[in-house]
């Protein structure tokens, strides 16, 4: 999958999306901090689960749906900003390996 895909079925379904008129900058932002935090809760959960700690656990596959649902947010705040979030992510990543001299580059 790209970027571009994301972006584009992210606006399609936006249309679909009950209030999403008044879903600003500011509530989008708040949203993308929720969802990686839902990230952050499914991993303690996942090594409770793993050192046998009582309480609620969650599977890799929990863990994934969190990362993807903190993609998708990430990526309808970019939108609204006007961010290429692929190029934005490339960018930063080969600044990056300059900064340290790594021959990997996107």
């Amino acid at each position: 999958m790209k970027f571009e895909d994301l972006r584009k079925a992210n606006s399609e379904r936006q249309k679909e999306w009950p209030g999403d008129d008044q879903a600003d900058v500011a509530f989008r932002t708040i949203e993308v901090a929720g969802e990686f935090g839902e990230v952050a809760e499914a991993i303690k959960k996942f090594l409770r689960a793993e050192r046998g700690i009582k309480g609620s656990t969650a599977t890799l596959e929990d863990i994934a749906d969190e990362m993807a649902d903190s993609i998708i947010a990430l990526d309808l705040l970019a939108g609204q900003l006007g961010v290429d979030l692929g190029a934005a992510v490339a960018r930063k990543f080969n600044k990056t390996s300059e900064k340290y001299g790594l021959t990997t580059r996107l």
